[in-house]
């Protein structure tokens, strides 16, 4: 390697330095609250499986549970669909949050002002949020399993695909939500009158295939039914639909939301007013 070649290869691990420092900080900034970040899913989750598993659960040992919950214990089938729930909340919360309080401190210029692209920009977020997912799945994933009171077998390889186009898609929307917004109060609205629907109408707590024929289309429109499908393929083997089709469509749902970030972070609409 000559001097040049060296002296090149300097500039362009430097030109990322600025994005290290902002993935670092995404991190540091979600271990600094481990009780609302990590512990908060952890116990909601608990609940979920113990309320849920306990009730609805013994009334569905003795009925129709072949078609709800695919033949599986019910607490077994939550499993899935509970962890893809919190990882997306954890996922589209964690950047969300931090440009808006970036915004309201006033720091969000020192982050416009750095020498980084849109695209190191979005990286970084999106890359902290996978931090933050990973640890929030793998605590409700143990929680259920403990509520279960078995060991649960997955495939690794579709589980971490699906995490990443999980928090990939959530996360990119995360970030253009929170240079929009300009209120705590609109972040509010996108969680509970967006976020939430599309949850409650994904089968994450009953297969889809058992609502009415009328409400069967929602689906094809709703990025979370084709994620919780994916960990419910990844974790049981079993789905609404079938998992070329559901990683398909959400990796298009990655390559439109992460566009439309890096779009929003170029433009700098929402973060230069």
């Amino acid at each position: 390697m000559n001097i040049n070649e060296y002296l090149n290869k300097k500039i362009i691990s430097r030109a990322w330095l600025p994005g290290f420092g902002v993935f670092e900080r995404e991190v540091r900034r979600f271990f600094a609250v481990p009780a609302q970040t990590i512990l908060a899913p952890f116990g909601s989750s608990i609940l979920y499986f113990a309320l849920f598993g306990l009730s609805i659960g013994k009334l569905l040992a003795t009925g129709h549970n072949s078609i709800l919950t695919h033949g599986f214990n019910y607490i077994t089938f939550l499993i899935p669909g509970i962890m893809a729930m919190e990882i997306i909340n954890a996922a589209i919360q964690n950047p969300m949050s931090s440009i808006m309080i970036a915004k309201w401190t006033g720091t969000i210029v020192d982050m416009l002002m750095a020498p980084l692209s849109p695209f190191a920009l979005w990286l970084a977020f999106v890359s902290g949020a996978i931090i933050r997912a990973l640890i929030v799945g793998i605590a409700v994933f143990l929680s259920g399993a403990l509520c279960a009171g078995t060991f649960i077998f997955f495939n690794p390889f579709p589980l971490i695909l699906a995490i990443i186009l999980a928090v990939g898609i959530f996360g990119s929307l995360g970030i253009a939500a929170g240079a929009i917004c300009k209120s705590w109060e609109q972040i509010g609205v996108i969680l509970s009158f967006i976020v939430q629907p599309l949850v409650f109408f994904s089968g994450v707590f009953f297969s889809f295939n058992s609502f009415p024929e009328w409400i069967q289309p929602i689906r094809f429109f709703n990025p979370i039914f084709y994620i919780v499908s994916m960990f419910r393929y990844s974790i049981l083997g079993v789905s609404d639909t079938t998992p070329l089709i559901s990683y398909g469509i959400s990796t298009v749902f990655l390559i439109i939301s992460s566009i439309f970030a890096i779009i929003v972070l170029k433009s700098g609409f929402g973060l230069r007013s």
